[in-house]
């Protein structure tokens, strides 16, 4: 018999037994019931097994509610090929039709299904003359998801919904339940996802439109079943629900809201998820070692798939699957069924901005290359998974079944608590993967301090003896010495526990007076020798509070800046002290809270002392760091004008900086490059220089260009030296306004010019600074320092006196005037000029009538203020003889060669004629009561005659023919 005919034979007899009449929408069915089960068309059109409804339940099948469902299985050899056709539904053309139902596969990734959905006009198991609504062809979660899709019917009519499964061979169940149509007025959230925290949920979903009511949610306990109220309003397609309870489950519903009381969309699927614990472990300081060991207080995520990490200390020996990596106990994850994603959260970690953090830890897989594991690792303040973390670790290829180590430095923006995130995201049925002893620790500070220190009972160093100090067997100071002197510290940081040795190097001679001590944070005594090695370890041990590290005085004429480096950072701050040398150790300190401060109210040139400690809280202070001695300089010369020229030859108040040892600058004869003297950085063969030279100050004004000349050579080759230009004459400004710098080889002189231009006018101070290395030194001579083009005028006002009218006696052509014309100006006013450009100048005989006075201030050629103002005086000229005060007699008036002046009474001892301009023409002495005066050789014009007598002085205007 014919086995194609003989098969739809059995199908046309299969579909007179199932038909029934068409439902309307909305159509539901979840298999719950005989009725819901029945008039299905349920069909294979090739190998496979057929689809079935059961209430079996196991890892790999089950509802997704209530207590049936639909479910299909992959034949071993042949896949499958199985229909399951729904009995006939009515549905309307030109309305919106949506389809919603819940699947699931039975394994994982490796085992993916197919299923189709197809819309028909007849219920036969064939894709011909069908609309595809949905597929998915790598169905491979084995938890329940929903598909939710819209379509159009182009026709009234009855269809018939099919579901086709058509999976390869060996790859499982299919799963269905929940099958829902209807006509969708308003629509359905589809993607929905909640992103959970400790106590707050981000939301978000998708949506075909978005209704002007907006969405409501509703979190709620999960299998309560769907919300029958109404939810929380959400506007757009995200929001974050507050006020959840830490660590429990929940199950999230979105609807979207149409008409606010009316038109509502269906709820979304339920989402389920839960809040993360609460933390609840205090944070730790760094640095952090975690070995698992004891409580760790790491919090072990459940991944919404799959198992968590776990804390064991299980061990397969030696070349096994699994162990730790030293101790007991470790961290593993193991997931053979489903893609990994488990997370586990360190504890907090308080860690410094800026600082570069050090993170290591051992990890390892179970399995070779064949099967290798994926892994990362970030940092986030938030102690769960966050969209704030930052990747510090990335592994996708983990293959090595003995332990590596992880060596990851990085930086953080802020100070404060951080949390590591370790999470596997390896595929299934690839094994084992786990890690141990994390350590986070800062690199640039470490829990205490201790202090080598050297020392010579003779003063004159260790003659040439070293000796090398270790820390975990790692060189810290290797063949250090004693260069001169009686003492010398060498700080070191170290951990508690950690082991310290020494070795005696021995040198070119022996020195009994030689020895050296080890020092703790407290500044006691822990180990010491004399020349012999330290072999049994010093165990270091570090106070809860640990002290300043690195603390510098960085001196001025009355301040100081105080620097240090924190070693584990303290709660509450520090604690600083400034005070004269020899005070002792005090007893309290000025509370602050960074780790710099700047200091004023010093006396110039005077010995200091300084002190910090760390305040840890509840009254627990750190021992002191210090005391750090230092003397405040004094104060340059004052400031002078440019240009300025200076050989060194005489002392010009100069002032040098040493912040390295027995390295002053200091004028010199041996090698000027002109004159006499010179400037040389007083080198040594003991220690580097860091030595600084500060010039007088310098009146600049801002923006106006300078030049900067001098003469520089070294004694010794590749010796550093800069120049710098600052308004403070102190190394901790100047070192960060460098204009110039070179290492210098040269034994004769060359010469630098340097442009500079200020920003702002005020006084200014250059900065020689010399780094030469022991045994050499720097030299300058011939500094020159001028402006380029003119410079701008200072600001200046005339204190103009006002009109004057002046009153003379009949007879006389004039009167003496006197008037007081002053300037000022802000600042210098060297270069200003007070010119008289129009009238007679104070003094002088001015003649009857108004007489205009200007005078214009004048710098460099500019006028820069003007003063003007009117005298008047008042008085008949005569023109034949002329008498004034019945005493004084003068003719002719005009005159041509001669002028005739009587005096009665009185004898005249001078005559004086005077032009309009303010200037005499002629001068005589007479002492006599009749002179006799030669004008023929003045030019034609009007005069003032000023005649003197021993009583008075009388003065009138004549004219010159």
């Amino acid at each position: 018999m014919n086995k194609a005919l003989t098969f739809f034979s059995l199908l046309g007899f299969l579909f007179t037994f199932g038909q029934t009449d068409p439902v309307s929408l909305p159509y539901s069915n979840g298999f719950e019931t005989e009725a819901e089960q029945n008039y299905w068309y349920k069909m294979n059109t090739g190998p496979g097994t057929p689809w079935e409804f059961t209430d079996e339940t196991s890892t790999v099948y089950g509802p997704s509610q209530g207590q049936y469902y639909a479910r299909a299985q992959s034949d071993f050899e042949n896949g499958g090929s199985a229909w399951l056709i729904t009995k006939g539904i009515n549905i309307e053309s030109g309305h919106k039709i949506a389809l919603d139902f819940d699947y699931r596969s039975s394994l994982n990734t490796l085992f993916p299904v197919k299923l189709k959905v197809v819309l028909k006009k007849q219920p036969t198991p064939v894709l011909d003359n069908s609309t595809e609504l949905w597929v998915n062809e790598n169905i491979q979660i084995n938890t329940y998801q929903n598909a939710h899709q819209t379509f159009e019917v182009p026709e009234t009519g009855t269809y018939y919904l099919a579901f086709y499964f058509y999976p390869d061979p060996n790859l499982g169940y299919i799963s269905l339940d929940n099958i829902n149509l209807y006509e969708e007025l308003c629509p359905k959230p589809v993607n929905v996802k909640a992103v959970p925290g400790q106590t707050t949920a981000d939301i978000s979903w998708e949506s075909a439109s978005i209704p002007d009511a907006g969405f409501e949610y509703v979190i709620k306990t999960p299998g309560t079943g769907i919300p029958t109220e109404a939810g929380t309003p959400a506007q757009g397609l995200s929001t974050t629900a507050h006020g959840l309870q830490p660590e429990t489950q929940y199950e999230l519903y979105v609807r979207s809201v149409c008409a606010s009381g009316s038109i509502y969309g269906n709820w979304s699927s339920p989402v389920k998820f839960k809040t993360y614990p609460a933390t609840t472990a205090l944070p730790a300081n760094l640095p952090y070692n975690e070995s698992f060991e004891g409580d760790s207080h790491w919090t072990l995520l459940e991944p919404p798939v799959g198992k968590p990490w776990v804390k064991g200390d299980f061990d397969s020996g030696p070349g096994g699957l699994y162990g730790p990596s030293d101790g007991k106990y470790y961290l593993l994850h193991d997931d053979s069924e489903n893609v990994s994603d488990a997370w586990v959260i360190s504890r907090g970690i308080n860690l410094p901005a800026g600082k570069e953090i050090t993170l290591q830890f051992d990890y390892r897989s179970s399995q070779d290359e064949y099967y290798p594991q994926k892994m990362k690792v970030v940092v986030s303040k938030d102690p769960f998974p966050s969209a704030n973390s930052v990747q510090l670790w990335n592994n996708d290829f983990i293959q090595s079944t003995t332990y590596n180590t992880a060596n990851v430095t990085f930086t953080v923006p802020e100070n404060g608590v951080y949390y590591l995130g370790y999470q596997t995201y390896s595929d299934a049925n690839y094994g084992y993967v786990m890690f141990d002893n994390v350590k986070v620790s800062d690199k640039d500070s470490s829990p205490c301090e201790y202090i080598l220190r050297l020392k010579d009972s003779e003063g004159d160093g260790w003659n040439y003896n070293t000796m090398s100090l270790f820390v975990n067997g790692d060189s810290i100071f290797t063949d250090i010495t004693l260069p001169i002197g009686d003492i010398l510290d060498f700080p070191f940081k170290i951990n508690s526990g950690d082991a310290i040795t020494t070795t005696w190097n021995g040198g070119s001679h022996s020195g009994w007076q030689t020895s050296y001590e080890i020092l703790d944070s407290n500044g006691n005594v822990v180990g010491s020798e004399s020349e012999q090695s330290i072999s049994i370890p010093i165990i270091a041990s570090c106070p809860n509070c640990a002290k300043p590290s690195n603390l510098k005085a960085n001196y001025a004429q009355t301040t100081v800046d105080l620097t240090w480096d924190f070693l584990t950072q303290p709660g509450n701050g520090y604690e600083y002290a400034v005070q004269p040398a020899g005070t002792g150790t005090p007893s309290s300190g000025t509370a602050v809270g960074n780790t710099q401060v700047h200091v004023e109210g010093l006396s110039t040139d005077t010995i200091y002392e300084a002190y910090v400690r760390a305040n840890c809280g509840e009254d627990t202070f750190s021992s002191w760091a210090g005391p750090v001695y230092f003397t405040t300089l004094p104060n340059p010369g004052s400031a002078v004008n440019l240009p300025y020229k200076y050989g060194f030859e005489t002392d010009d108040q100069w002032i040098t900086q040493s912040i390295s040892r027995n390295n002053q600058w200091l004028i010199d004869s041996s090698y000027p490059a002109e004159g006499e003297s010179h400037a040389i950085q007083n080198f040594n063969y003991y220690f580097d220089a860091n030595s600084w030279y500060f010039s007088r100050g310098l009146n600049l004004q801002g923006g106006k260009e300078i030049l900067i000349k001098f003469k520089y050579r070294s004694i010794g080759n590749d010796v550093p030296m800069s120049l710098s230009i600052a308004n403070k004459a102190y190394a901790y400004v100047q070192k960060d306004n460098v204009i110039w710098s070179k290492n210098v080889s040269n034994d004769k002189y060359e010469e630098a010019i340097i442009s500079f231009t200020p920003n702002s006018s005020g006084v200014y101070y250059l900065g020689f600074n010399s780094l030469a290395a022991k045994g050499t030194g720097a030299l300058i001579d011939d500094v020159q320092v001028y402006m380029v083009g003119l410079p701008d005028p200072p600001e200046c006002d005339y204190t103009c006196p006002a009109n004057m009218t002046v009153t003379t006696n009949p007879g006389n052509i004039g009167a003496v005037v006197n008037y007081n014309l002053t300037f000022a100006c802000e600042g210098t006013s060297t270069g200003v000029f007070s010119v008289l450009t129009e009238g007679l100048p104070s003094g002088a005989i001015f003649p009857v009538g108004e007489t205009t006075v200007k005078h214009n201030l004048i710098f460099n050629g500019q006028i820069i203020d003007t003063c003007s103002f009117v005298v008047k005086v008042d008085d008949k000229l005569g023109t034949a003889e002329n008498t004034k005060d019945n005493g004084l007699k003068y003719y002719p008036n005009p005159v041509v060669d001669n002028l005739t002046v009587k005096m009665n009474g009185d004898t005249i001892e001078n005559i004086a004629i005077y032009n309009f301009a303010g200037s005499v023409v002629k001068s005589e002495k007479t002492n006599a009561k009749t002179a006799n005066i030669d004008m023929k050789h003045l030019p034609a014009g009007v005069y003032i005659v000023n005649v003197r007598t021993s009583s008075n002085v009388k003065s009138f205007k004549v004219i010159k023919k």
